[in-house]
């Protein structure tokens, strides 16, 4: 198995509460690998430090044996993300929102037709970000993140809200996904949808 990423003596403490200490595993490609624990044992404080969103207290993310943390060009290329709470412009169309995000990422959504058919974007093109439903904003998150197939992802809590017909679409995607050597971290409260997606599983504490 090829290590894709090496998580490294990860530390975050916020008011004197330790979120986490001392957390290392490595992330194999092809793998998708899924992070359990209880309310506030930090798993969405772990992707969003390895997502550059939060900054550890210590520790490293490894690629290719280099540091990534604070690498913004690592970010760009190599990362996507489904946030837990979308972080979409709300006065933006559809489209618009797209277009900026390969003006920000260099990554173009409305090139993969295929994608964009997939997560039913084509008929919401027109509509306001704030218009949307919970389950549509989450489909929006969704192209931004697979676009142009990045080979790692960040799931956090990423299938709530969305309907089942577009979890059972995602599902298929991450299968073909994981043949062609991508990697996965996937956050979830839901067993049934770790049992099915998740190669290995580790335990915040």
């Amino acid at each position: 198995q090829v290590i894709m990423l090496s998580v490294r003596n990860i530390s975050k403490v916020y008011e004197d509460n330790i979120i986490l200490q001392d957390i290392s595993f490595d992330l194999n490609s092809g793998e998708i690998l899924g992070l359990v624990g209880k309310n506030g044992s930090g798993k969405s404080t772990m992707i969003s430090i390895i997502a550059q969103t939060i900054k550890p207290d210590k520790g490293e993310i490894l690629y290719n044996n280099a540091n990534v943390l604070g690498d913004k060009k690592f970010l760009r290329e190599y990362i996507g993300y489904v946030p837990q709470s979308d972080s979409l412009i709300s006065e933006l169309t559809v489209y618009e929102q797209l277009k900026l995000w390969k003006y920000i990422t260099g990554r173009d959504v409305l090139k993969d037709k295929g994608l964009c058919q997939m997560l039913g974007l084509d008929e919401m093109f027109k509509k306001k970000i704030y218009k949307l439903s919970g389950g549509m904003k989450k489909r929006v998150s969704f192209a931004l993140a697979l676009a142009e197939t990045p080979p790692i992802l960040l799931m956090d809590e990423a299938f709530s809200a969305l309907d089942e017909l577009y979890k059972l679409k995602l599902i298929e995607w991450f299968k073909m996904y994981k043949k062609r050597g991508g990697c996965a971290l996937w956050c979830s409260h839901d067993k049934n949808e770790l049992d099915i997606l998740c190669d290995r599983i580790i335990t915040v504490i």
